[in-house]
């Protein structure tokens, strides 16, 4: 069995440049990032609208040391980091998912 085609969208924070880069040859790149814990109707329609803003969407996900700085409480993420970029890139509208060692959005393909 192979792998879904989506976890190609997720790449490492040092790759995220030369993806950042690939995106924007196709046009305008809309960048955005979150913790995206529990993914809800909020979610999803926020990250559709920022896709149509530009010709791809790149998500930086907050690590889950970094969510629990923001104050989410003690038993936060509920799902762990990598649970919650495969939920993210799985996600059509989205061309790139990274994580985000930080809660300041450093940018990430």
């Amino acid at each position: 069995m192979t792998a879904p085609a989506f976890l190609d969208k997720i790449v490492a924070r040092e790759q995220a440049p030369q993806a950042v880069q690939a995106l924007a040859s196709q046009g305008p790149v809309v960048f955005t990032n979150g913790v995206f814990d529990v993914l809800h109707r909020g979610h999803v329609t926020y990250l559709a609208q920022a896709r149509a803003e530009g010709a791809a969407l790149v998500v930086a996900l907050n690590t889950d040391a970094s969510a629990r700085r923001l104050g989410k409480g003690p038993d936060r993420p509920l799902n762990n980091e990598v649970d919650r970029a495969i939920m993210i890139a799985a996600l059509e509208d989205r061309k790139s998912t990274r994580l985000n060692s930080s809660h300041l959005g450093i940018s990430y393909a």
